[in-house]
């Protein structure tokens, strides 16, 4: 990971509070990264206003950075501290992700108030992730959610709130998708000629629920002249763009933060490994369905993974998955 903002050239001050450089001059808000006399580094976001209800309403503080408010010599200041340096390469790459979405934003409490959500998903993040990049399995199975994610939000663009609420997998639930009765886990498989998926525990195809469907997506790499070619920051974009048509902020803050709870922020490292998604079946989980059920383990067993043959299962097919959830949003 590389880091782009100048930190290492903010001297330790000697006399001054801080030591600063402003970033992002084309914005609205005065933005600074800046060091303090014991060597922490922070965001500090001037503006003219006092925003503290602003800043009460959203506050959010975790070990890896606390928030501050105070007044400033020109108005105010919002500041973000970050308590742990080696999360620098992930402060440094988030700080430059909000920039980014606040180039076409030409007012300071929209600003700020953008700044505040987008940072308390990413203390979400610090406080539960391994602060690593995802593996190529689990980027796999990230692309397949978000790939039925698109679909869905394709097919039901006014039901987009409702959707991304809907998307539990990130959250590591019983099941990657929930709506009112029905339920969808997602699978990927790497190859198209693999014919079997990884049942990762006994719950996965059980539900109280009234129906349980299993989604089954290859996500394939890409040869380098492949026209249809994706990739994992790609895929985000495209969907943030999808969500950014429906004029809804808080559509795109929910998106954000699902990813944050999937333990992805936006690094070039996921632009190196390009797939292609194409779609295999959709099956219907009866009670007949070939799976190991957690009622019939004996004590003392816990969990089980297994791999479940795709060939035993073509009589479970089923087709119009997407029309069904449509039926139930």
């Amino acid at each position: 990971m590389v880091i782009k903002l100048p930190w290492s050239e903010l001297e330790i001050p000697l006399t001054s509070e801080f030591t600063t450089r402003r970033i992002g001059e084309d914005l609205k808000a005065d933005i600074f990264i800046a060091r303090d006399k014991e060597n922490n580094i922070s965001i500090l976001v001037h503006h003219s206003q006092d925003l503290r209800k602003i800043f009460n309403k959203y506050r959010i503080d975790v070990g890896a950075v606390s928030s501050d408010y105070r007044a400033s010599q020109t108005g105010f200041a919002l500041q973000f501290k970050l308590q742990e340096t080696n999360l620098i390469e992930y402060f440094d790459q988030f700080i430059q992700f909000v920039l980014k979405d606040l180039e076409t934003i030409d007012d300071e409490i929209k600003i700020v108030e953008d700044f505040l959500l987008k940072l308390k998903n990413w203390k979400r993040f610090v406080s539960s992730s391994k602060y690593g990049r995802l593996s190529s399995e689990q980027v796999r199975g990230l692309l397949a959610e978000m790939n039925f994610l698109d679909m869905l939000l394709t097919a039901y663009p006014q039901d987009a709130a409702q959707i991304l609420q809907s998307w539990y997998g990130p959250e590591r639930l019983q099941h990657d998708f929930i709506f009112k009765d029905l339920a969808v886990e997602i699978k990927s498989i790497s190859s198209s000629d693999k014919r079997s998926v990884k049942i990762s525990s006994l719950h996965q195809l059980e539900t109280n629920l009234a129906e349980l469907y299993l989604h089954v997506t290859a996500i394939l790499e890409a040869p380098e002249n492949a026209s249809d070619k994706t990739n994992l920051n790609k895929m985000v974009l495209c969907i943030k763009e999808k969500l950014k048509i429906l004029n809804d902020p808080e559509l795109k803050i929910i998106f954000e933060g699902k990813l944050l709870e999937s333990n992805y922020i936006p690094d070039p490292y996921y632009d190196n490994t390009n797939y292609i998604i194409r779609k295999i079946s959709d099956y219907i989980v009866l009670e007949d369905f070939p799976k190991v059920c957690s009622e019939s383990m004996p004590n003392g067993i816990l969990n089980v993974r297994y791999d479940l043959d795709l060939n035993s299962i073509d009589n479970y097919r089923v087709y119009g998955l997407v029309h069904k959830i449509g039926a139930a949003l």
